[in-house]
């Protein structure tokens, strides 16, 4: 089933961003992990309304820290958005899981590129990230 859904408003819980004194601009590629979490919350009232909250956080992988990215970021926002008409809670869930939550990280992708774009490492965009991938990890460990 298709559920129409639109983005009502968005936003910023809280946002870190440290900057990396060993970031080598010289090297080929730079790496890190980036660590993701999405929760879905219906409204108690109508139906017809969610509340998507994602945390992101971008951290040195373990004894590769000299290739780590520009900067430490851990974000975690918060978008609402309502379907045009009652979806099944499935549906909705899969449906805010996958475009709600990518819709909302590139909000946050772009909060965090206009912060860094006046710090020290200059500006950085948060790596890409598969939300269908997400999606079915998350959906194999409820």
């Amino acid at each position: 089933m298709k559920c129409a859904f639109q983005l009502n408003s968005y936003q910023i819980e809280n946002i870190a961003v440290a900057w990396n004194e060993t970031f080598d601009r010289n090297l080929d590629a730079h790496t890190g992990d980036i660590a993701t979490s999405i929760s879905i919350s219906p409204h108690a009232k109508d139906v017809r309304n969610y509340r998507v909250t994602l945390e992101v956080q971008v951290k040195p992988t373990a004894k590769k820290e000299k290739e780590f990215f520009p900067y430490m970021v851990a974000i975690k926002g918060r978008a609402f958005f309502t379907f045009q008409e009652a979806c099944p809670t499935e549906d909705a869930d899969h449906t805010l899981r996958l475009n709600g939550a990518s819709i909302l990280y590139g909000l946050l992708r772009a909060q965090v590129a206009q912060i860094t774009a006046q710090s020290v490492n200059g500006q950085f965009l948060l790596p890409t990230v598969n939300f269908l991938e997400l999606a079915e990890t998350q959906r194999k460990t409820r």
